[in-house]
């Protein structure tokens, strides 16, 4: 019993000592000397415009309010409070350890001048993969809530916004050598929204592992154009160049949405189906788009074509010739790929704004095969209430260039009933007149329009076409 005395009075004593010590000790005299520590750390200026608060009870810690970060002048970072937990024990032995780290409304201001130099970067930084191996840390929880951050690249104009995004990391740890090997974390990320030119990505939630230089995003969900994505993203750094491979799919996203984020007219609505499994490797979006290996996947049916009749004009190329098919191939190559295939080239505005029709595609199918940034068609086609169209040939994204691109209008057999080739640059492409191979079989002088397309069963041709869809 007189032990048990002796105990409890000493942890008696240490509780007052620690409460005394809390309450008569003013920590902001030395906020000074803790904005220089941390100035020289970051490399930056680094201010403390609030109060600094240490407790010991329930938990020993420090709580800084109205943190800002500067750089040559400009705002790099800032947050309402930053809570640090310290272990109390090790302060016996003047020792510091973490126990967690929490931010609270951080804002984070990236930019990228003109030059490619980012305003977070300093004189004395080293190089990339350049820096000296740094001491082992352990912190048992990284929290951060209701982030927000702004990136601008000031030489193209393009920007990014994130709002409202929490970050929960457990077992961080560092075991010393360069970054990002040696960094082993498990943690969980939520993001309320992600805008960039028009495009709105919301409820992102992502379950993150990362482990010597390797990391996963697995599951990783969001809502995009008015349907459910949902995958993985897996990432890793040990090599020469970061590699990256993604396998996602998102489910009944509304085709209309996409048009109105690449601000092109709402003419096409209706719920498409996409997967995709992609692979690159590179330091940069160049080196990345040349490495691209893999497959996108995209189906529908019954969109609803606003100003757009393609049987109508299908029928009024049988009687003139002087149709565009590539007008008509449009929703093939706005498939998968989205709007990048036209760069500036608007398929089909003619027709949206000339017959004034509406029609309808029934089923289509666009499947793609990815390596070293070039897109091969692999069972591409779609089908209106009379017609079945595809598309055959290769489109390059290391030179924004269609390679021996043909659409045709097929028969029952998968035939070329008509077809043009497309060749050139993305944003102005050279369009071959429309063949048929009906003017070779039936002689000059001949009407197409005094032929059905049928005449063409009754004798040889080539098939175009051995994918998935059938003639209607």
């Amino acid at each position: 019993m007189k032990k048990i005395l002796l105990v409890l009075s000493g942890a008696t004593a240490l509780v007052l000592a620690a409460v005394i010590f809390a309450l008569t000790f003013d920590i902001n005299s030395y906020k000074t000397r803790i904005e220089a520590a941390a100035s020289e750390a970051a490399g930056m200026d680094v201010r403390i415009n609030g109060k600094i608060k240490l407790t010991f009870l329930p938990r020993a810690g420090v709580s800084f309010e109205n943190i800002l970060i500067r750089n040559h002048g400009a705002d790099v970072a800032s947050a309402e409070k930053a809570v640090v937990g310290i272990r109390l024990l090790p302060l016996l032995r003047r020792e510091v350890l973490i126990r967690q780290v929490g931010i609270i409304s951080p804002r984070l201001f990236i930019t990228k001048d003109g030059r490619g130099r980012f305003n977070f970067e300093t004189p004395g930084k080293k190089p990339a993969g350049k820096e000296s191996p740094a001491g082992s840390f352990d912190v048992g929880r990284v929290f951060i809530k209701g982030g927000r951050v702004l990136y601008l690249n000031e030489g193209s104009g393009a920007k990014t916004e994130a709002n409202g995004c929490d970050l929960e990391v457990e077992n961080l740890s560092a075991g010393g050598g360069g970054f990002p090997g040696a960094l082993s974390f498990d943690g969980q990320l939520l993001c309320e929204e992600v805008k960039a030119k028009g495009l709105r990505v919301s409820d992102i939630r992502a379950v993150i592992k990362t482990r010597g230089g390797k990391f996963e995003a697995k599951p990783f969900t969001m809502k995009i154009f008015g349907g459910g994505g949902k995958g993985s993203v897996m990432g890793s750094m040990t090599g020469e160049s970061p590699e990256y491979s993604v396998d996602f799919a998102i489910t009944k996203f509304r085709f209309e949405e996409v048009l109105g984020a690449f601000k092109r007219k709402k003419s096409v609505r209706g719920e498409l189906d996409l997967k995709s499994r992609l692979a690159v490797k590179g330091k940069n979006a160049d080196e990345m788009t040349r490495s691209a290996r893999g497959e996108i996947s995209l189906r529908g049916q019954n969109l609803f074509l606003e100003g757009l009749d393609l049987d109508r004009i299908l029928e009024k190329y049988k009687k003139s010739q002087n149709v565009n098919l590539a007008d008509a191939g449009a929703f093939l190559m706005a498939g998968p790929l989205g709007a990048l295939l036209t760069k500036g080239y608007d398929f089909g505005s003619i027709y949206g704004e000339s017959l004034r029709g509406e029609g309808a595609i029934r089923e289509l199918a666009s499947d793609w095969k990815i390596a070293n940034g070039v897109a091969e068609a692999k069972d591409v086609a779609f089908t209106t209430g009379k017609n079945r169209i595809a598309f055959k040939g290769r489109l390059d994204f290391i030179h924004d260039r269609f390679e021996d691109v043909t659409i045709a209008v097929l028969n029952a057999d998968g035939c070329a009933v008509y077809s043009q080739r497309i060749h050139g640059a993305f944003k102005n492409p050279r369009m071959d007149r429309p063949g048929t191979i009906l003017s070779s079989l039936l002689g000059p002088g001949i009407s197409l329009a005094k032929k059905p397309i049928e005449t063409l069963r009754e004798g040889r041709c080539e098939v175009f076409y051995r994918g998935s869809l059938k003639q209607p």
